[in-house]
């Protein structure tokens, strides 16, 4: 069973989850890229009407899941076999909730993805902020330690910060009409060092970056004309 097995009962406009949730319109169709089990899914088709199409990678997740969806199908994104299966149909948003960082091709699913959109069609998408300020504390001290989840999930094969990715959507012809910030505090995140062994000069200089305290991005991004 995935490890990403979580709960919405309701949208918590604080949470990861309750920020893309509020983002859909009631009755839209949807296609949502690695839904896990389905909790959103189940959330989307029962309170908010919506038509869900599902593509998961994990067998027995994948068959949870498939019970709120109008079509599943289990594969991994990264081998293109969906692109065949949804070919004919045209969504109102696609998701990509914290997913594109565990992919090898990342940009070129997202691209592909970009044409199952209707013309006034969202792609909604998160990812980890590999410049949070805990990140660079790590590093300064010659550290890069993955964890079980979190910012450097052990299963995460690609990194982005803000510039980058805004910069490669750009060069597949997305834009990112709007980014959405997730915060977590400096020393609060699961790549936190103990306070003792940070020299505090160190975290002054960090504390004014501009995004240095970002745990998320959510972007919802548009086919350029």
């Amino acid at each position: 069973m995935s490890k990403y097995n979580f709960r919405v009962d309701g949208i918590d406009p604080n949470s990861t989850h309750g920020r893309i949730l509020s983002k859909i319109k009631p009755g839209s169709t949807i296609l949502e890229m690695g839904c896990a089990t389905g909790y959103m899914t189940k959330y989307m088709k029962e309170k908010m009407n919506c038509t869900v199409d599902i593509v998961e990678i994990d067998d027995d997740a994948c068959g949870i899941a498939s019970q709120y969806a109008r079509n599943s199908l289990c594969c991994d994104l990264s081998k293109m076999f969906w692109r065949e299966r949804f070919d004919q149909e045209r969504y109102d948003y696609i998701l990509f909730a914290d997913v594109l960082e565990h992919l090898v091709n990342p940009m070129t699913v997202l691209k592909s993805a970009s044409e199952l959109l209707k013309p006034e069609g969202q792609i909604i998408i998160t990812i980890p902020n590999i410049c949070h300020n805990d990140i660079l504390i790590r590093m300064f001290y010659d550290l890069f330690t993955y964890t079980d989840m979190g910012l450097l999930d052990c299963t995460h094969i690609h990194f982005w910060g803000l510039r980058d990715f805004v910069m490669q959507c750009e060069q597949i012809g997305l834009h990112a009409k709007e980014c959405n910030c997730i915060l977590r505090e400096t020393s609060h995140t699961e790549q936190a060092l103990p306070a003792e062994d940070v020299d505090p000069a160190l975290l002054e200089v960090l504390k004014k970056r501009d995004f240095g305290e970002v745990y998320q991005y959510l972007f919802v991004c548009v086919k350029k004309e």
